[in-house]
């Protein structure tokens, strides 16, 4: 478990304050920390055969948030950061700044920003950008929140 705490999580969650996450990619992100949890936990012995772990079962014994509930609290703190920098910071320009220009036909693709809003809504965070100026209290009522949030998990 300490391998996959300090190794593979780590890795797997390199620059994800900066996805997007479409069910595609959810769900291959959900079934590798299950697949990894499986082999770290392995199989369970009833009355004489063996048998693979249930899902419930694996995120009983993890006692962690899954990968999901990880990245959306990583997008969020990302947000409480790039907001409070400068107003001329170029990360806080191009993050908020509509880029104009015509977009592609079809569906549009899912914008960052409001990925993260959409998890503020879900949260219940009412005006955001005055939240998100107070360090302390966004990282109790944003991040630490979406750590703990099944709500998100479904969205």
């Amino acid at each position: 478990m300490r391998l996959y705490k300090t190794l593979i999580l780590p890795v797997l969650l390199y620059a994800s304050e900066t996805w997007t996450l479409n069910v595609d990619a959810q769900r291959a992100l959900e079934t590798f920390e299950r697949k990894v949890l499986r082999t770290i936990f392995g199989p369970v012995q009833e009355q004489g055969c063996w048998r693979t772990r249930y899902n419930f079962e694996l995120y009983r014994l993890y006692k962690e948030p899954q990968v999901t509930q990880i990245i959306r609290s990583n997008r969020l703190r990302w947000l409480g950061h790039v907001w409070r920098t400068r107003e001329n910071n170029p990360a806080r320009l191009h993050t908020f700044k509509n880029p104009g220009g015509a977009r592609a036909r079809g569906r549009p693709s899912t914008r960052w920003l409001d990925d993260t809003e959409n998890d503020i809504k879900i949260l219940k965070i009412k005006n955001w950008q005055r939240v998100a100026l107070d360090r302390l209290n966004w990282k109790k009522r944003a991040v630490e929140a979406a750590k703990t949030c099944n709500r998100l998990l479904r969205s």
